[in-house]
Order: structure tokens, then sequence, then C-alpha cells
């Protein structure tokens, strides 16, 4: 995310107080150098920046390619500093540095980070006209939000030891970290410092303003934002001109995000904030809205050519009603960019209807069968530190229950993603619960249900609570077939864990002894056997870095092996996951890019050249490599996807995709995508028709058939990373294709209880065509969970041939044949038969009649 240039050493100056919990004297700056400073997202990264430092490579170059932090467009350049206004382990780094010399690898809360000094004449490290270019060059979304200053808080407050295995400590330091910056700044502010900071470049006094209004937009109190923004567009008018046209572009985010909040489009957004937005659902309050448009339009005056300030004017006119008519034509972007090429028919938001009723931060989602009742329930979690998971009961009858109080889940808090399994083999699913993804270490959670509704926390008994690690990513597989789920957690502040089920219980860490304990800013893992010698590899998306493939040497070790078997990744990884796009028996592997740039994504809406990595996917060569079909399948698109996974939403047989998007800014109002799969040729954008756009952040992600009509349903966790982006959650009800379907539900007897890993081939008939439809049992992709129960839809007027069934680790088939279309099946291991089971269709929501359904 893009913040404003000088952001970053001005926010360390008024950070002070979050390692005194005082204000220490205002004075002249002392003591100046001169600085350049790439930011990247891990350690290993910075590292081999150091290497290419150390065999001449230009720091400016350098700054250009890979530099996380906004000065990366001039080269990395901060210009002449005080040392006083740099964080503390900043000014510890720089001690002794000459000019022309780097610093060590120095950890802050935006990433870790190398600084050169500059010369006094600046000749060492001055940019060429090529360093300086734009071309090639991604711009990050401007962050408004506020939650860099926010994890900075936190990280620098006093806690006691061991808080982050405690959540209500947790809780309690997030709540009073922020309290204690805000009052410190606030301070600064005051009259009482009116003397000081006359003292003081006004510089000083702006980047308060800037990092109180941060602050206060955190919390959603916009109005306190836009004020502070204010006070440091007056300083910057007068004294830093450079700076005005940024914080134009922070008022108009700040105004839009508060006409948003003010007119309820994040608790009840209805059709509101679906993309594109039609005139007749602009905003009742409009006042923000025409501010919002107002700096808009100032900075295009001066900025014309800026496509991420055009896109968000382009939303400002939609809320007023007012688009595209209303747009001045030099800014218009015109709605044929938005238009689907195919009709999937309209999915209606229905969560409200049915009891769904969440409003959370970003967080994981689990739909699947808590109570061994036959029907789908949902869990989710929220990153907010002090909000618990909720469970929904599934009443059976369209509607929902919160049952997160009886089943002891409310004193679980915070969780940005759940990872659901049957660790112990008894029936009843089990939940993961992963923390401090973006922001600080904490621990895991693991649930174990215990039959009855309740669920008691064991993570601590199975040895999963140390250490805590920042991880928002896990998978269960069976890795050495013993009939036991083991579990891989890739984390952004600590190697990967490899956790072995010792069947008591308990887990064995063995990340080293089996090689799989490398460090990276780990987004994304997943797990597939992708070259079928019957036992199951793993993958894990970095951010920063290329993706690693573990082959599984099936002796307890896996051999790394991601470039030699052409899956490098998009080089700024997140969600990931293996699937059979094509319906060939072979996993193929599908990761999307990360890229926090509102411009990247327009350059897709408008046919544009991008500068970032588009999503990536590799078709499986059956030989133990992958080819690159991203261009081929019309899949060389940046949508900055967060939460993603994948299900047949049509019932053909072809597995589809919907990508969750967005980042902590305020800023990144960008479309949520479905993709839908053309007989695996191709993947074709259906989010305009489908109405299942939403312009805010996406993050867990299920396919289900919630009410057992026969299609599976699109049940999205929505929401930000700051608590003034909370959101609701959203069931998308499919409006029926007229297809046929089956469902399988798996039951391990020697292999795992939850079939995960156990393969599935259909031989359907669909008139005088014959064709054969994969799946793998699994919960989807690695961002949200969809049910183990197997949903597979079967085209029109089908007839199922056989249904062959492999499992993993009792190395057997089943085959069945003349097997009825859209009934649910259970088969367990060796059976000869399988059951019908009853799963009555039920309307979701109370005295609900809409069309196809």
């Amino acid at each position: 995310m893009r913040k404003f240039f000088v952001i970053l050493p001005i926010v360390a100056f008024c950070g002070l107080s979050l390692f005194s919990q005082s204000l220490p004297p205002v004075g002249r700056p002392e003591n100046e150098l001169n600085l350049r400073i790439i930011v990247v997202g891990s350690q290993e990264a910075a590292e081999r920046l150091l290497q290419k430092l150390a065999q001449g490579e230009s720091f400016v170059t350098l700054a250009r390619a890979e530099s996380l932090d906004p000065s990366a467009g001039n080269g990395g350049l901060l210009g002449r500093l005080a040392l006083s206004s740099l964080r503390p382990e900043l000014r510890a780094a720089l001690q002794g540095v000459k000019p022309g010399q780097v610093t060590p690898v120095v950890r802050i809360p935006t990433g870790f980070a190398v600084l050169q000094v500059i010369a006094e004449d600046g000749g060492i490290t001055s940019p060429s006209p090529a360093a300086l270019s734009a071309t090639g060059s991604v711009k990050y979304v401007l962050d408004v939000g506020g939650l860099s200053e926010a994890t900075a808080s936190l990280q620098g407050f006093s806690k006691p030891p061991n808080w982050n295995q405690d959540f209500r400590m947790i809780c309690g330091a997030r709540n009073a970290s922020l309290g204690a910056t805000r009052i410190a700044l606030e301070k600064y502010l005051s009259p009482a410092y009116d003397a000081a900071r006359a003292l003081e470049p006004p510089i000083i006094a702006m980047q308060v303003h800037i990092e109180l209004g941060q602050l206060y937009s955190y919390a959603g109190e916009m109005a306190k934002t836009i004020e502070q923004f204010e006070a440091a567009y007056l300083i910057a008018q007068s004294n830093m001109p450079e700076a005005v046209l940024q914080l134009e572009e922070f008022l108009g985010i700040a105004h839009l995000h508060k006409a948003e909040l003010d007119n309820g489009v994040y608790d009840s957004p209805g059709n509101r904030c679906l993309f594109e937005m039609a005139p007749g659902r602009s905003f009742e309050k409009k006042l923000d809205s025409e501010r919002a448009v107002h700096y808009f339009l100032n900075y295009l005056e001066r900025k014309p050519d800026e496509i991420e300030v055009k896109w968000l004017l382009n939303l400002a006119y939609m809320t007023l009603g007012s688009y595209p008519d209303g747009v001045p034509e030099k800014h218009r972007i015109p709605s044929a960019a938005f238009a689907s090429a195919e009709d999937v028919g309209r999915f209606v938001d229905v969560a409200a209807d049915a009891g769904l009723k969440s409003v959370s931060m970003a967080g994981g989602l689990i739909v699947d069968d808590f109570y061994n009742h036959g029907r789908f329930d949902v869990l989710t979690s929220t990153m907010d530190s002090c909000g618990p998971l909720r469970l929904f009961h599934n009443n059976g009858d369209g509607t929902f229950t919160d049952h997160s109080s009886e089943a002891g889940l409310s004193g679980q808090l915070g969780g940005l993603n759940l990872a659901p399994a049957d660790y112990n083999n008894d029936g009843c699913l089990d939940v993961l619960v992963l923390r401090g993804g973006w922001e600080v270490a904490q621990r895991k959670s693991l649930l174990r249900n215990n039959c009855d509704g309740t669920f008691t926390d064991v993570t601590i008994a199975s040895g999963l609570a140390v250490p805590a690690t920042s991880t928002q990513t896990a998978v269960w597989a069976d890795i050495d077939n013993d009939g036991f789920l083991d579990l891989f957690v890739g984390s952004e502040d600590h190697p990967g864990q490899l956790f072995r089920n010792k069947r008591d219980g308990t887990f064995e860490d063995i990340s080293r002894a089996a090689g799989v304990d490398r460090l990276a800013f780990t987004k994304g893992v997943t797990a597939g056997d992708y070259d079928n010698d019957g036992y199951v590899d793993l993958y894990a998306s970095n951010l920063n870095s290329p993706g690693f493939l573990y082959h599984n040497n099936r002796d307890g070790t896996f051999t790394e092996v991601g470039q030699r078997a052409g899956v490098p990744g998009p080089g700024r990884g997140f969600a990931t996951w293996f699937f059979d796009y094509n319906n060939d028996g072979w996993p193929d592997l599908f990761v999307t890019s990360y890229f926090t740039s509102v411009e990247e994504t327009a350059r897709t809406y408008l046919g544009m050249p991008h500068n970032a990595t588009t999503l990536k996917l590799y078709e499986n060569a059956k030989d133990g490599t992958f080819h690159d079909v991203t261009a081929r399948t019309g899949l060389d698109k940046v949508f900055m996807p967060m939460g993603a996974n994948f299900g047949d939403v049509d019932n053909d047989g072809w597995l589809d995709i919907y990508l969750g998007t967005g980042s902590p800014s305020y800023g990144s109002l960008v479309p949520n995508v479905l993709l839908r799969n053309k007989e695996g040729n191709s993947f074709v954008d259906v989010t305009a028709s489908s109405g299942t756009g939403d312009l805010h952040k996406g993050h867990g992600v299920a396919f289900a058939d919630l009410d057992n009509d026969g299609d599976e349903d699109l049940v999205v966790e929505f929401g930000g990373a700051a608590r003034g982006d909370a959101h609701a959650l959203r069931l998308f009800e499919n409006p029926g294709h007229g297809n046929d379907w089956i469902a399988l539900k798996l039951v391990g007897v020697k292999t795992n209880r939850d079939a995960i890993g156990a393969r599935v081939k259909l031989t359907v008939r669909n008139g005088s065509t014959t064709r054969t439809i994969y799946r793998t049992v699994g919960t989807g992709g690695s961002f949200g969970a969809s049910p183990r129960l197997q949903h597979v839809g079967l085209g029109r007027s089908a007839s199922i041939a056989e249904v062959e069934i492999w499992w993993p680790t009792s190395n057997t088939r089943q085959l069945f044949t003349d097997v009825s279309t859209n009934r649910v099946l259970e088969i367990d291991e060796f059976s000869r038969a399988y059951r019908m089971l009853d799963r009555p269709h039920s309307r979701l929501g109370p005295g609900q009649n809409r069309q196809g359904k």
C-alpha cells in the first residue's frame, strides 16, 4: 500500500511514545542524514538484497524494482532526516554507517528494511532517468485505514510475558496501545504544545495530523479523520506543495468511506455496493460523496492520467446515482468495461433473511456440518482481536440461529482464518483457528468438537500453542498415509511448520526433519498429489518470493522442487490450491498474485498492459512438471485477491473460481470476481451478470448447497483489516441452471475419517457424449472452507455410468455403476454398497419466493 511519501520516519517520530509511553521534548532536529530505503516483505528477501548490493547492483535500481515503500518510485529517496525523528531500531542500525554504506536488515512494522546513507551532495546514489521512469512500476493504493499505525502501536506497547497466548490479554493490549498512542498524538497537537511545535518544521505537525487521522480511521471515526487530514492539508498548502495532491486523495478516500458508513452499506449492503452500481441504487445521504468528488477532481486537474484517482472518482459518482453521464467525459470510465460476456443468472444475497447476521472485520469461514444433522452450518472468525467466533446452526427450515455461546466459542477471540478437519477420527468436525496474519504473532487454537454441540480448546495439550506465529494459512493432509490428518502451517514470521499427528490427540513438529522449514512471508498453503504417486505433496504461496513445491519423498521427508517443476508462482503470491480445472485426472495448480494496486486492477478492466504479475494457472504436464497456461486460459489478469475458493456454480462439471478482493486501505474499492470455467479451455468473468461483485473486502469464501436444492450457493465473509471496515456476511443464493448433479459423502475407515485426499472419477453421459469428471476430497482454496461433501455438477440430461473412488491409505478402489443423479450418497471405504441420504430442500429465508428456486 502507498503511504504519504515521508510517513515512515515521521510516524516513527510520533511513535516514540509507543516505546516510552510519554512524549519526548520537542526541539530542532540534529544529526541529520541523507537517506534512501528499501522495504521488502520477508527477511529472506532482504538478505538477498544485501547480497545484490554487495555484488555492486545499484541501490536505486533495486529500490525501484523491489521496494514496497512509497519512496520506491524515487529510487528509495527519503531525503535529509533527523536521527531523532526515526524509529529506535532504525537509529540503532544507522550507527556507524558512513556515506555510501548500507545498514543490516531492520525489522519495521511494514516489513524488512535496508537503508543507505547518501553523501551530502547525493551524488553516489543519484538516480538515473531510467531509474525514475514509471515504466514497469506498480503503483500501490494510497493507504487510508490505519492498520499500519495500529500495528506499530501494538508492537511498541509494553506487554506482559506470554501475552500472545491469552485472547483477553491480546484484546486488552490492542485497545490499550491504540488509546495510548492517540492520547500522545492529541497531546502533541494540543494548545499546551503550541510553543514547542513552533520550533519544529511544519512537516512534523502535518505528519502527526496524518497519523492521528489514520488511527481515527482505524476505528471508523471518519469525521475526526477528515478533520485531521484537513489540518494536514492546510499545512501542506503553505509549506509543502508537493504533498497537496496526495492529501487531496487522502481526503477523497476518507469522505467516500464516510459516505458508505453513513448510508449503512457495510451493515446492510443490499445492491448498493455491487459493481457496477446502477443509478437507482444511489446513496440517500450524498454530502460526503460530493466532497469526495470535489477532492478527486482537484487531483485530476493537475494529474489527469492518474488511473487510481479516476477509478475512485467514477465510484463516487456511482454513489451519487450520476454515473456514467454525470462523470466529466475526460475522466469517465465506460460502463462497457465492466460488462459480462456471459450470463450465468442473477445471484441474490439472502444472508439477512436466513438469519446469517454477522458484521465483522476480515475473517475466515467454514461451511459444513458441525452437528452431524445432515445440514450445513456456518462458522466465522474475525481479525478483530476482541471479536469472537460465531457459529450459526442450520435449523433445517432455511434459517440459521447463532449458537456461539452454547457451543462454548464466545471466548475464542480473533482469527483471520479457519481450517476444519476431523483430526482425531471421531466423526465430528474440529477447527483450527489461525491468528496474527499481517500483524503480530499470536497463538493458534485447536478446537475439539465434543460431538454434543460444544467445543473444547485443546491447543496446549495438543502441542500446537507454542511458538505463536503470524499466520492465516494452514492445510490438513495425511502426509504418511497412516489414516490420521497431519497439519502444515505457513507463517509470515517463522519457518514453515509441519505437525505430524501422533494419533493420540497430540502433534509433533517435524518441520526441520521433513525439510519444509523454509522461511518466507507465506500467505497460502495447499496440498495435492500432483504426480499421482499416492502420497500428498505441499505447496506454499509466498509474498515477495517464489512459491515452494514440496515433493513428498514417501519417507517422511520432502524435497523442494518449485523452480524445477515450473511453478514459481507470481513472485507476490497469496491464495493457492490444487484442482483439476480441465478434468484430465491430474491436479493443476492455481496461485493468485497480490499487488495492492487499484490501478493494476483498473488496467484489467480497461484492457491496458499490466506492470504487475498476473494470476497464475499451471497445467499438470503429467511428468512431474507443469505448463504455465495463464494467458491461454484468459487468466492473465490482476484482481487483488485475498480470500478465494472454487466450485461449480452452474453444475456443468467444470470448476469455477470466486476471488475475494481488496487490501487494508479504504481506497481498495474493487469488485470481487466470479470466473466461469468454459469446459477446461478458458475462464470468463461473469461478475456483473451474476451480481456477486461486491466492492468491499472479500475474505473467507465457500461454495455450498445451503438449501439442498441441487446447486452451490456462495457464502462470503466480507470485511477489512480495520474496525472501521467491518462488513456484513453475504449469502449469494444460486438462481439455478437446470443441470443435473450428485453429492458424495465419503467416510474413511482405514483412510482418514474425512476422506481428505480420496479421489473420485465419474463417467457421465450427456446425450450421445460420454466424459469423465474428477474430484479430490478437500475443502477448496487456502482462504475459506467449503464442505467435505463433494458436490459435482453433471451437465444437462446426465446419466452416471460409473463412480470410481480411490482411497489413499488402503490404496483400494470402489466401483459403482448406473448411479442415480440428483441424489446425495454416503459411501464408506471398503463398502460394496452406498446409502442414499435424505437432505430435504429448505428455501433460504422465511417467505422467500425467488425465480429459479
